[in-house]
Parts: C-alpha cells; structure tokens; sequence
C-alpha cells in the first residue's frame, strides 16, 4: 500500500522557521545566566582578571560557557521542531513540515547570524533599560521576552481542525 503524503503547507513553514532565531537567541541568552561571574571578570579586566581569580574551578566554568552555548542552539531548534510537529499533528498538515523546518533552522544557523554585529547590537540594546540590573537578571529578562516572541508564531497558526462532513 503506497503511502501518501500531504504537499507542504509553505506558509505554515514559513511562519515557523520566523520563530526560530528568537528562540535561538532566548535560549543562548537564559544559557548563559549560570556563568554570569566569569563574563563579569572579564568585562572588567578581561583574561588577566579570569586568570587572577580565586575561582577554583576555571576551566571547567570556561568549558561549560562555551558548551552551553552549542547546547541551548541546538534544543532551541529541537523545541521548535517539536511545537511545529504538535501544530501540524492538530491541524492535520504534512508531517514532513517539521523535518523541512528541522533542515532549513540547520542551513540557517550556518551562517552564524546570532553571531553577527547587528544581533549583538540589538540585545545589548534590550538590555540597556535594565542595565542598572544585575547581569544574571537582564539575561533572564531579554532571555525570557526573546523565547516568548519565538512561541508566539507557533500558537498563531494553532487552529481548530475543520470538522470533516460525511
């Protein structure tokens, strides 16, 4: 029995993948609360302050900074992809919609835009209300504002299945 698909619903992938880069973004900034401390020293007097600390386990913080990173991108994409499958699931879609978005967020995130001088320009810029603020709060802040707006394209193309007739 040969299996049929539905054909792609493009605008629905579209909207999906716009979600994607503010749920990147979100998830690298809330990622990196935890190593508020080291980000901290070298803001004020960059590697000679890291090196002349008297944190007793350097490297393993350094490690987790940078790891975190790779960790929060990649169940960033993996969360979109899963919400983009529970909306195509509940409206009845092409079930290869979230294995397109699956590929297209990979292609996308190649190009390295959450690492570019306009991003950065942008988040420091959210966080500029708050900068009286720790620093650990004003990641939570623009962190938890950026993974909302990144939802926000998955529950608006959540709709009621049309009641087939007989």
């Amino acid at each position: 029995m040969p299996i049929r698909l539905k054909p792609i619903n493009w605008r629905l992938l579209a909207l999906h993948l716009l979600g994607i880069p503010f749920l990147v973004l979100g998830a690298r900034q809330v990622a990196t609360i935890p190593y508020t401390e080291i980000i901290e020293l070298y803001r004020m007097g960059g590697m000679k302050a890291i090196f002349d600390a008297p944190l007793s386990h350097l490297a393993e913080e350094i490690n987790g900074l940078l790891v975190s990173q790779v960790y929060s991108w990649f169940l960033a994409i993996l969360a979109s992809c899963v919400f983009s499958a529970l909306v195509v699931w509940h409206r009845r879609e092409s079930k290869l919609l979230p294995v397109a978005l699956f590929g297209l967020a990979i292609l996308t995130s190649w190009t390295h835009y959450d690492e570019s001088m306009a991003v950065k320009r942008g988040l420091a810029f959210l966080q500029w209300p708050f900068e009286a603020w720790p620093l650990a709060t004003r990641l939570g802040i623009v962190g938890s504002a950026l993974l909302m707006l990144g939802f926000l394209p998955f529950l608006f193309t959540w709709q009621r299945p049309v009641q087939e007739r007989n």
